[in-house]
C-alpha cells in the first residue's frame, strides 16, 4: 500500500519505493507480471505504470498514449505536467545476467 492524494503526482519516496519493487521483482523472476491498482484507475495507478515506461525509455508521451488504449481517460492535468517534467534516471534498464532488459 502507498497511499498518495487522488488525482496528484506521487511523492518521491513512492516513485523510488515503486521503482525498487519493480526492479526487484523483474530480476528475481524474469518475465513476472505485476498488478498495480488504484481506486477508479484513472490517475494513481496509470501514473505508476507511465513512470515505469518511461523508466524503461519510453518517451512520456508514447506511455500517455500506450495507457490511454487500456483504459479510457487516465490521467488528469496535473499528473500529465507531472509527466512531462519527469526526468528518468533509467533505474528499470539494467541487464540481467545474460544481457537481457530487466523490464520487458
Amino acid at each position: 500500500d502507498w497511499p498518495f492524494d487522488d488525482g496528484a503526482p506521487p511523492p518521491h519516496q513512492i516513485v523510488d519505493d515503486w521503482l525498487n519493487l519493480l526492479k526487484t521483482k523483474f530480476r528475481e523472476e524474469p518475465g513476472c507480471c505485476v498488478a498495480v491498482h488504484c481506486v477508479a484507475g484513472l490517475g494513481r495507478a496509470p501514473v505508476l505504470v507511465a513512470l515505469a515506461l518511461i523508466e524503461c525509455g519510453m518517451k512520456y508521451e508514447d506511455a500517455v498514449q500506450f495507457i490511454r488504449q487500456k483504459r479510457r481517460g487516465a490521467f488528469n492535468s496535473k499528473q500529465l505536467l507531472y509527466l512531462e517534467k519527469y526526468r528518468p534516471k533509467m533505474r528499470l534498464r539494467c541487464k540481467d545476467a545474460n544481457g537481457h532488459c530487466c523490464v520487458q
